[in-house]
């Protein structure tokens, strides 16, 4: 630039900044260590808070803005450095490598672009990228905190359309790499398209009832999961929370309702990320889920319906390596996380005179659902062990139910009667006892655990 471009202070004192002449745009960064909070102002120890938070920042300062932002101070970092960059002379391509701040000028049309950040450091580390636009716009396209964490990496996905004004502001070993992409279509209201990391947000068809969310993309079978985080409007996440969809199963649905004892403030919030390429989401009604007879079978994340009396669900999976699957219907569920061959994962009650149940499972392989009517599931006048979730029926005389595990696991059985409605529950969290609950002969007994290898026993006096 020719002129003085940086300046070194501390904490609180007051830097007064010598703008090129001629005036021009130039883009203004403040560098600290590591994760401090630091509050920037403008004008002097007194003056117009511009930014208050983590590790390093950075404006861009047009000329009509340059005499506001003459004295510039510093609040929350002992050392710090404010720099100068002449847009200008940044790198003229998004396709570059470095260490620590820089500015990136990208002015060519549509890319897909590939950030990737490695922190060798075994102390706190930030790494942060920002686009900045002509109009005093701000947006944080990749974040990542680490701390005490040492050879890490992190990955990002990005769609640039257009001239593009990207700041480095903080990180250790980072890359930008370019690559062509073919555009999806068009979004609609209830179907959206994106590629890489991307936020959607959803109008909520009726946030009294449960909807799905079908997902696509066109992630090479071999490569990896795409993540989605799910809450709604003040953050709050919902039943799922954080998703992993699998790229090896193809089209699939996630079931979207809010977490027990909440209600969906609408509208839904998809956070995407780990996708390297397009992806598709469509907001649909419960109504289309897949409905369940006596037997469905699939793989990874799908969402059926079962519109039966009250009855039995079975839960099988297939896998010979590490899995996980997770089969819910309300407030019950069936886990089930192995790293060798696993097909048994559980038992259940569905069904009720609300109508249609809805059905999630979200799994890494094969599973297998089978319905049993209730007249079938097995009886015990005794004692009873098992583990996992089940449900069985009592047969023996009238008695009081308490239910025994090992320390450290937690236990729920619930007493219901044919048409499923609970009568009464017992539980135990390792040595701490519940009070007995009555049970009466021809009672059911749904036992619910939080993995496939919690032990139990059923003890009727």
């Amino acid at each position: 630039m020719g002129e003085r471009t940086e300046w070194t202070a501390r904490n609180g004192k007051t830097v007064e900044v010598d703008y090129p002449d001629p005036a021009r745009t130039v883009v203004l960064t403040v560098a600290v260590d590591g994760l401090e909070e630091i509050t920037v102002l403008a004008g002097g120890p007194d003056g117009t808070e511009l930014h208050r938070g983590k590790g390093a920042w950075s404006l861009l300062v047009p000329p009509d803005r340059q005499e506001e932002l003459r004295r510039i101070t510093v609040r929350g970092a002992y050392w710090w450095q404010l720099r100068l960059h002449d847009p200008a002379v940044a790198r003229p391509n998004a396709s570059t490598a470095g260490t620590g701040p820089q500015v990136l000028k990208y002015s060519g049309g549509t890319v897909v672009v590939d950030v990737e950040h490695h922190s060798s450091a075994d102390d706190v580390q930030l790494f942060r990228l920002v686009r900045h636009t002509a109009a005093g716009g701000r947006e944080v396209l990749a974040t990542s905190e680490r701390s005490g964490r040492p050879n890490r990496s992190d990955d990002w996905t990005l769609l640039l359309e257009g001239p593009q004004l990207l700041v480095v502001e903080q990180g250790e070993r980072w890359s930008v790499t370019a690559r062509p992409v073919d555009l999806p279509p068009p979004s609609t209201e209830t179907v959206r398209y994106g590629v890489g990391h991307r936020r959607e947000e959803f109008a909520w068809p009726d946030v009294a009832r449960p909807a799905l969310l079908e997902v696509g993309t066109s992630e090479e079978p071999d490569w990896r999961s795409v993540r989605l985080e799910l809450r709604d409007l003040i953050g709050r996440s919902l039943d799922q929370g954080s998703v992993h969809v699998s790229t090896h199963h193809g089209v699939q649905r996630l079931l979207l309702q809010a977490a027990p004892g909440q209600v969906v403030i609408g509208p839904l919030r998809v956070d995407v990320s780990g996708a390297r390429g397009t992806w598709r989401l469509e907001l649909l009604p419960i109504e289309e889920a897949r409905e369940l007879a006596d037997r469905a079978d699939g793989a990874g994340i799908d969402v059926l319906a079962w519109t039966g009396p009250p009855a039995v669900l079975r839960v099988w999976s297939f896998t010979e390596g590490w899995s996980h699957l997770t089969v819910r219907s309300g407030e019950r569920r069936i886990r089930a996380s192995r790293s060798g061959f696993q097909e048994w994962c559980g038992a259940m009650p569905i069904g009720g005179p609300a109508g249609p149940v809805p059905i999630g499972v979200n799994g890494t392989d094969r599973w297998r659902l089978e319905v049993v009517p209730l007249a079938v599931v097995p009886a015990f006048d005794r004692k009873l062990a098992g583990r996992g979730c089940e449900v069985v029926r009592w047969t023996g005389a009238p008695g009081r139910l308490t239910v025994e595990t090992e320390r450290g696991t937690r236990v729920t059985a619930t007493v219901l009667d044919e048409r499923l409605k609970a009568l009464g529950v017992a539980t135990t969290y390792g040595r701490r006892r519940h009070e007995p609950v009555e049970l009466l002969p021809g009672s059911l007994v749904a036992v619910e655990t939080g993995d496939v290898d919690q032990r139990w026993r059923l003890v009727v006096r």
